[in-house]
C-alpha cells in the first residue's frame, strides 16, 4: 500500500486557523479508507537538504502578516526546489493568507497550488 507523504510547511508558525486539525483530519479520512499518511513538518530555517520532490503533497497554513514576513526570506530560498517538486507532480495546497502574502515566494506557490488544482481535475 503506497503511503501518501505530506510536508507541512511552518506549522510552527502558520497555524492561526487550526492548520495542525487540517493535517489531523487529512490524516483521519486517509486512514478510514485504508491509505496510510506520513506527515512530516519543515520549520523556519531548517537544513537545505529537504527533499520536497519526495512528497506527494506540500502543504502551508494561514498566518498572520507578522509570521508570514519572518518566513518570507527562508520560502523564496526553496523556490527552486518547490518548483522542481511541483513539476515531478507534487501538489501543493495553501490556506488563508499563505497564498496572499504578496510576497514573490507566496505567489511562486501559489500559482502551483492553483496548477495543483487545474492538474486534480484535468485542465492541465
Amino acid at each position: 500500500m503506497k503511503t501518501i507523504k505530506i510536508l507541512h510547511m511552518y506549522a510552527d508558525m502558520l497555524d492561526l486557523y487550526g492548520d495542525s486539525g487540517n493535517m489531523e483530519l487529512i490524516s483521519y479520512r486517509c486512514r478510514m479508507r485504508g491509505i496510510e499518511v506520513s506527515i512530516d513538518k519543515y520549520s523556519l530555517g531548517q537544513a537545505s537538504e529537504t527533499d520536497f520532490a519526495s512528497y506527494d503533497l506540500i502543504y502551508l497554513g494561514g498566518g498572520a502578516d507578522f509570521e508570514q514576513q519572518l518566513l518570507a526570506d527562508d520560502l523564496l530560498s526553496r523556490r527552486e526546489n518547490i518548483e522542481q517538486a511541483y513539476k515531478g507532480g507534487t501538489f501543493m495546497l495553501m490556506i488563508c493568507g499563505a497564498s496572499v502574502s504578496g510576497s514573490e515566494a507566496a505567489e511562486t506557490i501559489a500559482e502551483y497550488s492553483l496548477r495543483s488544482e487545474e492538474r486534480r481535475v484535468g485542465k492541465e
